[in-house]
C-alpha cells in the first residue's frame, strides 16, 4: 500500500518537539563531559525497529510490516507474470455480423440527401419543396441519418 502524504496534526508536530527537546536536555544534563551523543545501531534482523515492534505506533506516516499488502509485488517482471496468469486465456470481442440492410441504407440516404441538396441549389430554391431554407435542414438533415448509421457498421 502507498504511504499517506496526510500531514500530522499540529498536537502530535508540538507534542514531539516537545519530547525531543526535552530528551535533548536530559541527555545534555546527564553527559555533562560529552555533548555528543553517538547513534544507536539499527538491530542485527535488518528490519526498522519501529516497524519489527509488535506494539509500537509507526511515526511518520511509515506502514507497519504486518500492514503491508503481501499480495503486492514489488518487482516489474513479478507482476507481469502474475498478470500473465491470471489472464490465461485471449479475450476475443463476440463476432457478430451486421445487418444486411444497415450498409445499403446507410449509403442510399447519403446520395439520396446529396441529391436533395443539388437539386435546391440548380433550382434556386423552387424544388424539391416549396418549404423555402427548410429544404437545407431536411437535406442535412437526410445525410446526418445516414451518416450516423454507419457509426454502427463493423
Amino acid at each position: 500500500m502507498a504511504k499517506s502524504r496526510k500531514k500530522p496534526s499540529s498536537r502530535a508536530t508540538s507534542s514531539a518537539k516537545a519530547k525531543a527537546t526535552e530528551d535533548l536536555e536530559t541527555s545534555s544534563a546527564g553527559s555533562a563531559k560529552d555533548p555528543v551523543t553517538k547513534p544507536s545501531k539499527k538491530p542485527a534482523s535488518g528490519k526498522d525497529p519501529v516497524t519489527s515492534t509488535g506494539g509500537a505506533t509507526p511515526k511518520g506516516g511509515e506502514v507497519i510490516e504486518k500492514a503491508k499488502d503481501s499480495t503486492r509485488s514489488t518487482s516489474v517482471k513479478k507482476a507481469a507474470a502474475a498478470e500473465s496468469s491470471r489472464t490465461s486465456g485471449r479475450r476475443v470481442a463476440v463476432a457478430t455480423q451486421n445487418p444486411a440492410w444497415l450498409a445499403p441504407t446507410a449509403v442510399v440516404l447519403l446520395v439520396l440527401g446529396l441529391l436533395y441538396l443539388v437539386t435546391y441549389y440548380i433550382s434556386q430554391g423552387l424544388l424539391p419543396l416549396p418549404i423555402g431554407d427548410w429544404n437545407l435542414a431536411v437535406g442535412f438533415g437526410v445525410l446526418m441519418v445516414g451518416g450516423g448509421m454507419l457509426m454502427f457498421w463493423k
